[in-house]
């Protein structure tokens, strides 16, 4: 199967955290489906109909005989549906030069999921958790842990952090449904042979969501656009964010940054050639089409003039990390889903779905969740992403029926309709929506703040 994975892990370092600009629990805001199991009135003998009673004989509503929870699909007996979790290893990143301190990962997400099994799992099965992490540089590994899944542990569910085509492994070639973070397109989605939803919007939808408020807040007019992106960062990005332009009446100047195989020297220069490239045809506006900072810290150090449009939203964690100047990128434009990255991030803490959602984990692992602008351990965003992902978890699994499978659960997924994640302002499921958070919010960086700032 081809798959599109980073080579350079300069490029890597942000966009394992796309999924926090990316990267789902504000279970205490959300109305869980009624779902109603049938019973057998009970007979003592001497009050009760009986069997010559034409009211009980001639209603259909009334059924003699319990609901028999049963094998239904793979990964599904009486007793459990098993849900594998899937994570990124950051200590083995950082091993190899990627230092991000985001806690244990696999902990913050596991908590939410046992917090469904506290309150009695779903109806009356309990979600038995397999835990995996993975290097995302190795895909030998990534194709052997989605085996380990899907053949030997035979789950019925995976959810996690899934990056691009490596989806694909799961929802087409072994059938098994997916919850995952972000970077849905509109091919996985069409290649999906079982359910297949996200947490933050689709990548295409984002890239044309952010062009448009970046139209309406007049950052083109009259301007000069280029837009630079990584093959090894996020084509799919790049190419997104070009086609939304387009589609917009604008005509950008195109600087894709071919791959290098891994040469950060020769990344490096070939981002130089991009960017004498804006100087010669008088670019004023440059998108930065990249989940990583890797684009801006070389701008920078070439002295590059432009203002600048970042897309996606990454962290300010992630722009220091890069070594990116902050007075270079003071006044840079983008669209946050969520407060976390912003000054309003403290106060995201005391949202009561949010609080829930850190309640739930902080008492179910040794996770203390962090909303400072600057944490110790950056693992706000993990949280709301793995509380979301428990959410839109309980609300298809119930809905879906005691009847379990592939078939029942996209019908349950087709039906939510709006619901509540916790610090995303609006979210919802539907038969022609599958990526669940609303469009975000216009943002600029401040300098001075070391954060984004809310425009508007």
């Amino acid at each position: 199967m081809q798959r599109i994975r980073p080579l350079l892990l300069a490029l890597l370092l942000a966009g394992l955290v796309a999924a926090g600009c990316s990267s789902d629990g504000g279970d205490a805001d959300v109305a869980e489906p009624e779902v109603t199991v049938p019973s057998p009135d009970p007979d003592d003998g001497e009050d009760s109909a009986g069997d010559d009673d034409p009211a009980v004989e001639d209603d259909p509503a009334v059924d003699d005989d319990p609901v028999e929870l049963t094998a239904s699909a793979r990964g599904v007996t009486e007793d459990v549906i098993k849900v594998g979790i899937v994570t990124i290893d950051f200590e083995r990143l950082a091993a190899i030069g990627v230092d991000q301190n985001r806690g244990d990962t696999a902990a913050t997400y596991a908590a939410p999921i046992q917090a469904i099994n506290d309150r009695g799992g779903i109806l009356g099965r309990q979600l038995e958790i397999i835990e995996e992490s993975y290097l995302p540089t190795d895909g030998a590994e990534i194709d052997a842990m989605c085996t380990r899944l899907t053949e030997d542990s035979e789950v019925f569910i995976v959810v996690g952090v899934i990056r691009l085509d490596d989806v694909l492994c799961y929802t087409e070639l072994h059938e098994t449904a997916v919850i995952s973070i972000n970077q849905m397109t509109q091919e996985r989605l069409e290649r999906a042979l079982a359910p297949y939803v996200t947490v933050q919007g689709r990548t295409d939808q984002r890239s044309a969501e952010s062009v448009a408020a970046m139209v309406d807040a007049g950052a083109f007019e009259g301007e000069t656009v280029g837009v630079i992106g990584f093959v090894d960062a996020d084509e799919e990005l790049y190419l997104d964010t070009v086609a939304a332009l387009r589609d917009a009446g604008i005509e950008p100047v195109e600087g894709l940054v071919a791959s290098t195989g891994g040469d950060v020297q020769a990344n490096r220069s070939a981002a130089g050639v991009v960017f004498e490239k804006f100087r010669t045809e008088g670019v004023t506006v440059t998108v930065h089409a990249s989940p990583t900072a890797g684009g801006l810290e070389i701008a920078g150090g070439l002295g590059y003039e432009s203002d600048w449009i970042q897309a996606p939203f990454i962290a300010p964690g992630v722009l220091a990390a890069a070594g990116v100047d902050p007075a270079y990128v003071d006044g840079m434009l983008s669209i946050a889903s969520t407060s976390v990255g912003t000054l309003d991030q403290p106060a995201l803490a005391d949202d009561p779905a949010v609080a829930e959602c850190v309640a739930t984990i902080e008492e179910r692992s040794d996770e203390v969740i962090d909303f400072a602008i600057e944490p110790e351990v950056d693992n706000a965003v993990t949280a709301l992403n793995a509380c979301g992902i428990a959410t839109i978890l309980e609300l298809a699994l119930t809905a879906a029926g005691p009847d379990l499978t592939n078939e029942s659960l996209a019908t349950a997924l087709a039906g939510i309709g709006d619901f509540t994640i916790a610090g995303y302002p609006s979210a919802s499921l539907g038969p022609d929506d599958f990526a669940a958070a609303g469009a975000g919010q216009l943002v600029s960086f401040s300098a001075a703040d070391g954060a984004w700032v809310v425009v508007g």
